[in-house]
């Protein structure tokens, strides 16, 4: 029989107005959740009620924070109060953190330290020093949250779209690794490119307050996490025919900024969106936005032979094709920015087999929030050697939602059986996010990862 509890929703926004309302609403129904609450910021109390206008079930209380900026230690009484005022007696408490990821870091340790289930959004964290990002303090903090969890029998996820993504896990992991473990075949090369389509304008920089630039952090800490955990899903998947060699990650990055954008966008069609002019606050202070586009070379090297196993590259890219024809950032829409995904991914095992998958989003009718995807998947063997392979196969499928995924771990996670993505099984994706965010501070500069 499954526990009833409650659960407290910090940072009530569009994605879970939408996205994530339905499940908690059916769990409430199922009996898994007696109720829920929301926790969010003074300055959000009239978009939160708007929103909280449209949903089915309501929540039994709300909390409003005043803001406090964005250093982690700012206000941090005043979030273990509004937590606690949030409960209900006698039910034991779950925490979905859905907050921008600067404020993550001081809920999920409240989770932690108070032995309350937690689901908290990609990525885990990102450490602020004087209120600007600090890439340097990631690991530390995942390594003291993910010892203060294993403490206690509480659960932790993290919401992230490969987990539970059926052309990813079953299209992607699950062929590579039963080809891996048939012929002992470490992946030997493996690209990935996320391009995500996101347009921007330059004072949209300054202004925004949901996916900000100006406190430092960009891409990789906003859509690249996805995909950041995919790849390190598939760079360790070499330790099934490794398993007794230490491995070592060589990054090199380079990145486009904000600053860069009027260089790359024609002005003819910045212009078609009002664009015309430099916002003279960025112009003052370009320097301090965080990276739009992030690309990488890498090497999974035998650090006792020195031997190359894997070598490859990472792109995550904002300033690809968009859909975006609107010059004012609209309300009641999450893609506020005209986000078009299209994700590229190829692995390939020596000589012998490679996988290669295209997932990209397909736009029609009007509504910019809700369109599906489609997945091209080629495969290519040395089908003279493989008893049971082909040269080369090619499979379609259409209708792929990403968001179904990312519902499928809230559903879990509701009902006490999420596996997939425990807090725990992130340190070494959050370990490679911050390796690429220091290897951008000096590009073409080698960052390392021992222990892989």
């Amino acid at each position: 029989m499954v526990e009833t509890h409650q659960l407290v929703v910090v940072g009530f926004d569009e994605i879970v107005a939408n996205k994530y309302m339905p499940c908690i609403t059916r769990a409430v129904k199922d009996g898994c959740l007696q109720s829920y609450s929301i926790v969010d910021l003074e300055s959000e109390r009239q978009a939160v009620e708007e929103r909280l206008a449209g949903v089915e079930v309501q929540p039994q209380k709300c909390v409003f924070l005043p803001s406090r900026g964005r250093d982690v230690s700012s206000g941090q009484d005043e979030v273990r109060a509004a937590l606690a005022s949030a409960k209900v007696r006698g039910l034991p408490t779950m925490t979905y953190i859905a907050t921008e990821v600067g404020s993550h870091e001081k809920y999920l340790r409240y989770c932690v330290e108070e032995g309350t289930a937690s689901l908290v959004e990609k990525p885990v964290l990102a450490p602020l020093v004087a209120g600007r990002f600090e890439p340097t303090g990631i690991s530390r903090a995942m390594a003291e949250l993910i010892a203060a969890a294993q403490r206690r029998s509480t659960r932790h996820s993290v919401m992230t779209l490969s987990r539970y993504h059926r052309i990813y896990n079953d299209k992607l992991i699950a062929p590579l690794r039963e080809r891996m473990l048939t012929w002992q075949a470490p992946v030997t090369s493996f690209h990935l490119r996320a391009a995500g389509g996101v347009w921007n304008l330059e004072h949209e920089y300054v202004i925004r307050e949901d996916h900000p630039y100006r406190y430092g952090y960009g891409m990789l800490m906003h859509g690249a996490y996805h995909y950041i955990d995919l790849a390190v899903q598939i760079l360790a998947l070499n330790k099934l025919v490794l398993p007794d060699r230490p491995l070592r990650l060589q990054l090199c990055s380079f990145g486009a900024y904000p600053s860069d954008q009027r260089y790359r966008v024609p002005l003819q069609a910045t212009a078609r969106l009002g664009d015309h002019s430099p916002c003279p606050t960025f112009t003052r202070e370009q320097g301090r936005y965080g990276e739009t586009d992030v690309t990488s070379a890498l090497r999974l090297i035998d650090i006792e032979s020195g031997a190359s196993i894997t070598l490859g590259t990472l792109a995550f890219e904002q300033t690809t094709p968009s859909i975006r024809d609107w010059s004012i950032l609209p309300n009641g829409i999450y893609n506020k920015n005209g986000r078009t995904s299209s994700v590229d991914v190829e692995a390939q095992l020596s000589t012998l087999y490679s996988v290669h998958v295209h997932c990209y989003d397909s736009p029609t009718g009007t509504d910019v929030d809700r369109f599906g995807a489609v997945a091209d998947i080629v495969t290519r063997s040395n089908a003279s050697l493989m008893p049971g392979e082909q040269f080369v196969t090619q499979e379609g499928f259409e209708g792929v939602f990403h968001s179904d995924s990312n519902r499928e771990l809230m559903q879990n996670w509701l009902r006490g059986t999420e596996t997939r993505s425990q807090l725990s099984e992130h340190y070494l994706p959050m370990r490679v996010l911050e390796a690429l965010a220091l290897s951008l501070r000096v590009p073409g500069q080698i960052v390392e990862i021992d222990e892989i």
